[in-house]
């Protein structure tokens, strides 16, 4: 057999390879999507809070203090994303996600209950429950595309998370049109918020999260049906008998400096410590803004519509940055991505109130950009963590760089409470951007190589 027909009969192999890959990206897209509706957090904060303030359940809240929520709901993800790769590696990527899919889909039907009647029980299942929830099924679909499609690792992560950036793409719409399809505005004031009182919305919010929650496990199920580990010693077969896949193994043998370290050995390398604390300190402008664009935007326009609108839009950029960063990082590298990325948000926040001035178009501009730069955090840090540590342990090693999200989420919480009154909204901007420039210069002493020399 001449080579041309060698190539003829081992290319479909590398084609259904790369076909069941992408598959398995389509699911671990749909997972993503319903779990990335933690992003609709900021769309449903003025409902939330108003809700409880007008029923008395916690008459005093403020737009502030229901920060904890989105804080728990973080907290419990960093907490769970390692404990998700120990259970795939013992139940394997389907069971893991579709577990963790449904602890969060069950926080969110139980807020049904929980709103009614406490802001600590509110906090516990639309944070903490549906957080731990999604900190178990977020890392699988990734780890398990990488396997399918390993030369295209950042692209795998991006396209991956971008469901997870665009999930409130379709749920602000969702929630908006059925909690105020009259377009009413926040109309009581106090101190420099303002909240909805109109029962006409507030009656609605209770039974917006049996549709939620209905949603999110249906599209759970249907995601994890697609996901699949492949089966042993496929790429070892493809290696030997396909020349397109030997280029592409021995690219990917020089891709790391180090490859398949386990996570006592990855504590120790400060590779690890740079990608924490660029988690750490990303986190505080990630959580701002996320949370309380639109309570900000609600200061100066009068259109709930249009900030839903706003959301969307802001989650399609969340969403395509992801694959943008990713493919950033795999034609340049994590270093200039993530300077790129962190240098953005940095000049965006520290320009934001320039929207009070030039009204809603610019706000709307401002807020897409804040979550296209933001939205590198999520497919940078991943593909960095697989190419520093290796594939074997990736989703464990993932988890505990994810970790830093159970320091930075109260901290943003209590010093956005604690300084929101003495700054206003101008100093927390400057405040946030401090933190992202601290960003930009751990990015900048990133100094891990791959395998040839260059920067990983």
């Amino acid at each position: 057999m001449n080579e041309s027909q060698e190539k003829k009969i081992s290319s479909p192999s590398v084609g259904r390879r790369r076909w069941r890959g992408y598959i398995v990206i389509v699911g671990g897209i749909l997972v993503h999507l319903s779990l990335g509706t933690v992003y609709t957090f900021g769309n449903m904060t003025p409902y939330m809070t108003s809700y409880m303030r007008k029923k008395n359940v916690s008459a005093e809240l403020t737009y502030a203090d229901s920060l904890w929520i989105s804080a728990v709901a973080t907290m419990g993800q960093g907490a769970s994303v390692f404990i998700g790769g120990i259970l795939q590696r013992k139940l394997g990527t389907r069971l893991t996600t579709l577990l963790g899919g449904w602890i969060s889909s069950a926080g969110v039907l139980l807020t049904y209950f929980t709103i009614k009647s406490s802001f600590g029980l509110t906090a516990l299942t639309y944070g903490g429950l549906f957080g731990f929830g999604v900190g178990i099924a977020y890392a699988s679909p990734m780890g398990c595309g990488m396997k399918w499609l390993p030369d295209k690792k950042g692209l795998v992560n991006g396209l991956v998370v971008a469901g997870f950036g665009g999930g409130a793409f379709v749920f602000d719409q969702v929630q908006t049109a059925y909690l105020n399809p009259s377009n009413l505005v926040a109309n009581k004031a106090a101190g420099h918020d303002k909240y909805f009182d109109q029962d006409s919305i507030l009656d609605r919010v209770p039974s917006m999260f049996l549709i939620l929650g209905g949603c999110y496990a249906a599209m759970q199920l249907i995601g994890v049906i697609l996901l699949k580990d492949p089966p042993e010693g496929l790429n070892e077969q493809i290696n030997r008998n396909d020349e397109e896949t030997r280029l592409i193994s021995s690219i990917a043998s020089v891709d790391v400096k180090n490859t398949d370290l386990a996570p006592r050995q990855v504590l120790k390398k400060k590779a690890f410590y740079m990608l924490w604390f660029l988690y750490l300190f990303n986190g505080q402008g990630i959580q701002f803004i996320s949370s309380l664009y639109k309570t900000y935007g609600q200061t100066f326009i009068k259109d709930d519509r249009f900030l839903a609108i706003v959301g969307s839009l802001a989650a399609v950029c969340n969403g395509g940055g992801r694959i943008l960063w990713g493919y950033l990082a795999d034609k340049f590298c994590f270093k200039v991505a993530s300077m790129m990325s962190c240098g953005l948000f940095c000049v965006c926040i520290l320009t934001f109130s320039l929207t009070e001035r030039a009204g809603s178009a610019l706000y709307l501009v401002y807020v897409c950009v804040l979550f296209l730069s933001f939205s590198g955090n999520f497919s940078l840090l991943p593909t960095a963590t697989a190419k520093c540590f290796g594939q074997k342990y990736y989703v464990i090693n993932y988890g505990f760089v994810f970790t830093a999200t159970i320091v930075t989420s109260p901290i943003g919480v209590v010093l956005t409470s604690s300084l929101q009154t003495s700054l206003g909204w101008y100093g927390l901007f400057f405040m946030v951007a401090a933190f992202s420039f601290t960003s930009f210069l751990i990015s900048l002493f990133f100094n891990e190589k791959r395998g040839d020399g260059r920067d990983i």
